[in-house]
Order: C-alpha cells, then structure tokens, then sequence
C-alpha cells in the first residue's frame, strides 16, 4: 500500500513549530512523526472510523499529539493522509 500526504495534511505538517527546540531538533521531529503516523496507519488500516460526521468515509488515529485523519482509493492500494490536527484544535 502506498501512502500518500494531500497539500492540506502536508501544510499543517510544516505548521509544527516549537519554541523549546531549534530549527534542526523540529525538523527531525517532523520525520520522525511522519514515520510513525504512516507505520502506525499500516498497521490499523480501517479500524478506527472517524466519528466526527464532517470526517465520514474516513479513518481516525493519535500519532503523539495529533488526530490523524485518512482514506483509501476504492482498490485499497492508496491510503490518503488528509489532516494532521493537534488533539486540541477545534476540528471542523
């Protein structure tokens, strides 16, 4: 399976910023956040439907502190990283 990042999820994954961590320390949180998301999304494919009904059709996990939002193409050889929100930000 192949997963893919849209413009929007890859957006707010540029959005990360710390003010406790350099430039360097953030960028290697990044990848490595990017890593686990996509190993962690693998592994529970279709097991965590979203709940919110503006995210129907579409799958749900926490990677560290971010609600992960995803979909697949009808063969299931695609999967969609949609959204990449911060547990606490209001989702619409």
């Amino acid at each position: 399976m192949e997963i893919k990042w849209t413009p929007s999820a890859r957006r707010s994954l540029r959005q990360i910023r710390s003010i406790h961590f350099t430039q360097e320390e953030t960028k290697r949180y990044k990848v490595e956040l990017v890593r686990r998301i996509e190993q962690k999304v693998a592994v529970m494919l279709e097991a965590m439907p979203a709940s919110e009904p503006s995210w129907q059709g579409t799958y749900r996990i926490l990677g560290d502190k971010y609600k992960v939002y995803y979909s697949f193409s009808e063969d299931k050889r695609s999967c969609y990283i949609e959204a990449l929100k911060h547990q606490y930000q209001h989702m619409d």
